[in-house]
């Protein structure tokens, strides 16, 4: 690994390489691609919407036994996204055949599909606080000032 990042953003976040991995949504996130995405110098990322609480901060927990480096958990920052609630196991499979090259690639099996799509966004927020995962990022809002002062204060680099 390098001694110096190659950029500013890459120093902030704690990386080597200025290269984020796309926190799939969906389902497609797995623990094996975010970590090896970290190992190698990048910021490996999960997507946590589809969630449980209690799965945010076991998953959390799962990717830092896997690597010491830095790494994202994902929200989306609003929770009544129309049609967001549910996916076919069809649906699934076109997805999955998207990104099914880079899965193989990396020696990454394909994902479960998820039994909902569809977690409380307080409780998860919650959830992220306990966890502290190295870095939250999100989608689709801005969190309020409570939660970004709370990451803050608890050392969690914010992206959106």
């Amino acid at each position: 690994m390098n001694t110096r990042p190659a950029c500013k953003v890459a120093a902030r976040l704690g990386i080597d390489h200025p290269i984020v991995q796309g926190p799939f949504g969906g389902g497609m996130s797995t623990v094996e691609l975010a970590a090896t995405v970290s190992r190698l110098g990048g910021l490996g990322s999960y997507g946590a919407h589809a969630l449980a609480p209690e799965r945010i901060s076991e998953v959390t927990a799962e990717i830092r036994a896997r690597t010491d480096a830095p790494f994202a958990m994902n929200l989306w920052i609003s929770d009544h996204d129309p049609g967001g609630q549910s996916l076919s196991p069809e649906a699934f499979d076109r997805v999955y055949a998207l990104f099914e090259p880079w899965y193989r690639e990396l020696g990454v099996d394909k994902p479960e599909m998820p039994a909902h799509y569809h977690a409380d966004y307080a409780s998860q927020i919650d959830a992220l606080l306990e966890a502290r995962p190295p870095v939250f990022s999100f989608v689709f809002g801005i969190p309020d000032r409570r939660v970004l002062d709370e990451c803050r204060r608890l050392g969690i680099v914010t992206v959106g």
